[in-house]
């Protein structure tokens, strides 16, 4: 029997997206996404707040079917910091990355000062084994 392939997907989300989201709009379109077994780049990383809010919208939403997900953000420089900061009260980015995908998928995720690596593996249901036989 051959190995058989597994697709996981993956998107990549500009800034320029979610900014036309407010507050729980955000967050129930990552849910929407991640609940469609989606891995999500995100090119500017979530605030602290906005992944707090990621994490209790989730919780909301376990069941059966979905049971949760794995996040890591990764901040280009220190969130509170004097050139941040004003970079934020003037309307710019601060730049930074965030990982999100299904529990189910994302097996580990590293984090290191500069870079994330995300391990992920989709398990074959017991009919998508019985259709390739």
């Amino acid at each position: 029997m051959k190995n058989p392939s597994i697709n996981i997907e993956l998107e990549f989300i500009s800034s320029d997206i979610l900014e036309e989201f407010k507050g729980e709009e955000k967050m129930q379109y990552i849910l929407d996404k991640i609940k469609d077994n989606k891995i999500l780049v995100m090119e500017e990383s979530l605030s602290s707040t906005d992944e707090a809010k990621l994490i209790e919208a989730t919780m909301r939403n376990i069941s059966e079917k979905f049971s949760g997900i794995e996040v890591s953000t990764l901040r280009e420089k220190q969130e509170n910091g004097i050139r941040e900061t004003i970079i934020k009260l003037l309307g710019g980015k601060t730049g930074g990355l965030t990982v999100i995908g299904p529990s189910k998928l994302i097996k580990q995720i590293k984090k290191e000062p500069k870079r994330i690596s995300v391990l992920a593996e989709k398990k074959q249901s017991d009919s998508e084994k019985n259709s390739e036989e």
